[in-house]
This record gives C-alpha cells, structure tokens and sequence, in this order.
C-alpha cells in the first residue's frame, strides 16, 4: 500500500529543466532492474544522453506542459519527475521504468509472460500489473522529494497536481501508445521491460571467474554440508529465550486452502481476494520465530531511520512484514506467501569475522498452488544470502538441477495440522534457521504484529520528511559486511549486504535470483 502524498495542486511549469531521464537501475529503454555498481551508472547514465539527443529535448518540460498537446506534456511531466527524483537520490528500489514507456514497471514474474502478450486478456492484465507498478513506485518517489523539488516537476496544466498526473498521464500515454492493441509495439514494450539479472558481469571477469568460481563453490559445499549436519526438521525440547507469535490463534489447515481454492483469477493466474481474505490467509500461515539467547540483537523490531542517514531497529514492538508474490509453474501461477523481518545487527563476533554488520533479517516464504496446497518452504536471509529449501508435498528435487549452484534442500517440515503453526528456531547471532517444523505453539511468547512490506518503502525521515529504507540500488545503506572484499569475485552486489524483494541474487556460482520464474522447473518435478 502507498501512503497518500502530502501535497496539495501544483502549478505547471514552474520551472523549466533540462530534458534529462532518470536510469538509475536500468539504461534507457532496456528494462526495470540492473545492479547500482558504478559501471551500470556510467552505462545508464551515457544510455540517457542519447535517449535525450534522439528525443530532441529543444523544448524544456515546462514550456511544453505548457503547450496544448496533451500527450508531448505528459511525456515532458515523466521526464521532468525522473529529473527530480534524480537529483534527490529518491528512485525506488524496484528500478526505473524504461524511458520510452515511464508509465510501466516489470517483475521477474511479470517477464516469464512475454511469449504469451498475444491473447488480449493477458496482455490487458499484464498492463495492468505492469503501469499499477510504476504507479505506486512514483507516488512513494514523489512523498520521497522535497517541497521545492515537487514544485519544480512541470505538471501538465489539464492536470491538478503532480498526484494526478501520475495516474492521468500513464493511461492517457498508454492508449497513445496503442500497447492495448493486437498490432500495437507490446512486444517492444516487453522487451523494453526485460529484467536483467542482478550480477556485474565485469566484476566476473576482473576477478578471473572462470578460475575463482572453483574456490567459492568449495566454500559453498562445506557450508551447506554443515547445515546439513545440523538442521533438524523437529521441535527442539528446550524453550528458547525468545519466542516471537502471531496476534491471532491458527486456524484449521482447510480453511487458508479453501480461501484461495475458490477464488477467481485473473488472466495472469493469480487469485482475485479482498483486503480482508488476504489478511486471513497470512494470518493462517504465520510462522512462530524463537531465538536462544534474549539479548538486544536477537529481538524483532521496526527498521528506522537515523540522523545519519544510517538504519537501526526498534525493539519496543515486535513486527513481521508481509508481502505475496507469485511464479509460474506448468500450466498453473503458484502464490506465494512472504514473512520477512529483522533484527538491529549481526555481532560481530572478532576483528577477523567477515559477516557481522549493521542489520541482519530473514524471510520465510511459503509456496502454495491453485488448491491451496503447500508445496514449499523456502528460508533467506535478508541479503539473499543463506537461502535453504524445505520441500512439503507435491515437489521431488531433480538429481540434477538446473543451476550451475545446487540449492541446498534440506527435510521438509511436514505438513500442518490443526492447531500448529510452522515454527522457526534461529541461533543466536548469526540467525542461522537450526530447526523448522510444524508444530503446536505453546502460550507463552510475545506477540508480533503484521504490516506489509511496502512500508518499508516508505519511513519517517529525522527530517520531518519520508524516505525509503531502501537505496536505489535496492541496498540498504550501512550495511555491507566486509566478505564483500573476498566474494565480490562472484559478481554479487555488496555481498552481505540487506537489500529490497526483487534484489536479491541467492548464488555466488552461476546465476539464480529469488524470484527466478522458473526457480522451481529447474530443481524439482511435479508429482502431484
């Protein structure tokens, strides 16, 4: 959800800027996601000179919204926010759109429909998805900028305010564009829209993958061999020092399943729910967090902002951020459930430890399909790193998976019956996942509460302002850990560091994302 923006109507063309598009993440007219490194920058940024000289930009953004062509001024408003939102360092996390189409935004998942844009009522709905992206990215950008600089975007003069504009000028380009139509340019859209992976290609071969790639996956074996030796898929007998449950009382395994079983679904496969059947479905599944140790840096809380720009974490109320996503598999979109949160630090434990820093978190992920059947359970740290697989039913791992990185599949949790919850026990510091198991929740614990995961797209700034948690770039500033001297080898953004969904690369051998559309075709088979 995006909080509404503080501001009131804005009058066109205040000031004129020069014609200059924002590609922070993505060059112009290449797609919505590449990684923030200083070479993508200099890429993107010669990428949006010659967009500006192809464009012609003799005509500022505020004289033409000025002007009576409503469509030139749209164009001109797009480009003169993305000036601003530049400027202020204030672009959204997810990527930039592409410059010939500023009203659109793509996912990984929405990728996976390209072959398919040809029926009309996919392609309808994956335009909807696809501008209801931008336009939430762009309301959060412009809450994002100051009062001067909101003033100074050239709002097109049949519009009220900069708001307005935003929803106004995507659907009036969209019908101009004519992407609605059977001989419309959607495929150049959707190419315009690919979504690149998140790995620097040069950081490879600077690094001498083809050699190095045999060091890191050494490391990767031991460490996934030590999980192995120590992960139980049982309930531990001890109590932990801390236990983190949900605000509400399970209900029966039925009916989550049932709400999603019955429900219609859009052209794109996903179910159609209200606000209200969606909270009940997370509500369901929420999983019980418990730690070993009671200190500061294992208990749950709200990430902030600090003077310094830094992050930090209150602990006062415990919370977990929820968010859905969905992938397609066979003939079916899956929907998967998110549970993320996060703790104030890892420690650092000695002066040679590589992996302590500021912020530490983990997202459970819970893949359920059209019969509202849970097939897996994923886990990840929030910096993409660690992510384990706990396959339920329905799904049998390959013998050879199809990524130059095994994931590390670990025994599943079995599946949930009346009254139990997944419970999730973490160690102490590292935050390592020790136990995972459905299992009846005792009474004793603290209660978290649920909030969505857009919300920390959008804080208190110290300011009296709003900023994300997020950079541009999709890190979160502050926290790089020092194995980013030895891994960035692998061509992983800032390894170790905290990071936005659809940022988060989970290999350091060959290239997988968690939000890979195909994630589960390259390492399991159907045997529902």
């Amino acid at each position: 959800m995006v909080p509404p923006l503080p501001q009131g109507p804005v009058p066109a063309g205040r000031r004129a800027w020069p014609c200059r598009h924002d590609n922070r993440k993505a060059g112009a007219g290449q797609g919505a996601h590449t990684p923030g490194t200083g070479a993508g920058r200099l890429v993107a940024a010669a990428a949006a000179v010659v967009m500006t000289v192809l464009a012609g930009c003799a005509t500022p953004p505020a004289e033409v919204a000025r002007q009576g062509d409503p469509e030139a001024a749209c164009r001109a408003f797009f480009r003169s926010l993305d000036e601003q939102v530049a400027a202020a360092g204030v672009r959204d996390g997810i990527g930039a759109p592409p410059a010939a189409y500023p009203y659109l935004r793509a996912t990984r998942f929405l990728g996976s429909f390209r072959d398919e844009l040809d029926d009309p009522a996919v392609r309808g709905a994956w335009l909807d998805a696809a501008q209801a992206l931008d336009r939430e990215a762009r309301l959060l950008e412009l809450r994002h900028l100051g009062p001067d600089a909101r003033d100074a975007v050239a709002v097109p003069a049949s519009m009220d305010n900069a708001t307005a504009a935003v929803v106004g000028c995507g659907k009036r380009l969209r019908r101009a564009d004519g992407l609605d139509r059977a001989d419309g340019p959607w495929p150049q859209a959707a190419e315009a829209l690919r979504v690149p992976d998140e790995y620097v290609s040069w950081h490879r071969a600077l690094g001498f993958y083809p050699v190095s790639r045999w060091f890191i996956s050494a490391g990767v074996a031991s460490w996934q061999q030590g999980v192995r030796e120590t992960f139980e898929n049982t309930v531990p007998a001890d109590e932990p020092a801390l236990r983190y449950r949900p605000a509400t009382e399970p209900a029966e395994p039925a009916v989550a399943g049932e709400i999603l079983a019955r429900a219609p679904r859009d052209p794109l496969g996903r179910p159609e729910l209200t606000k209200t059947e969606w909270r009940q479905v997370f509500e369901h599944f929420a999983p019980v967090v418990e730690l070993e140790r009671d200190v500061r840096h294992n208990r749950l809380g709200w990430p902030l902002l600090r003077p310094d720009g830094l992050p930090a974490v209150d602990t006062q109320q415990p919370v977990v951020f929820t968010h859905r996503s969905y992938m397609p598999y066979g003939d079916e979109t899956l929907t998967q459930l998110n549970y993320n949160w996060w703790f104030s630090e890892r420690p650092v434990d000695h002066w040679l430890d590589l992996l302590g820093g500021r912020l530490d978190g983990l997202t459970v992920r819970l893949t359920l399909d059209g019969a509202g059947r849970l097939l897996l359970v994923e886990t990840m740290h929030n910096c993409g790193c660690y992510h384990q697989h706990y396959p339920v039913q329905g799904l049998e791992p390959r013998d050879e998976p199809r990524y130059a990185e095994k994931p590390l599949i670990l025994p599943g949790p079995g599946r949930p019956g009346p009254g139990e919850r997944l419970r999730v026990r973490l160690e102490g510091g590292t935050h390592y996942v020790q136990h995972l198991a459905f299992a009846p929740v005792p009474g004793q614990g603290r209660r978290y509460v649920m909030d969505d995961y857009d919300t920390l797209r959008s804080l208190p700034a110290p300011d009296g302002g709003r900023r994300s948690l997020f950079q541009p770039d999709g890190l979160v500033a502050g926290t790089e850990r020092s194995e980013r001297w030895f891994l960035w080898v692998s061509g992983v953004p800032q390894p170790g560091a905290m990071r936005q969904y659809y940022n988060h690369a989970t290999a350091f051998v060959g290239r997988r994302h968690f939000d890979d559309p195909d994630l589960l075709e390259r390492i399991y088979t159907d045997t529902r």
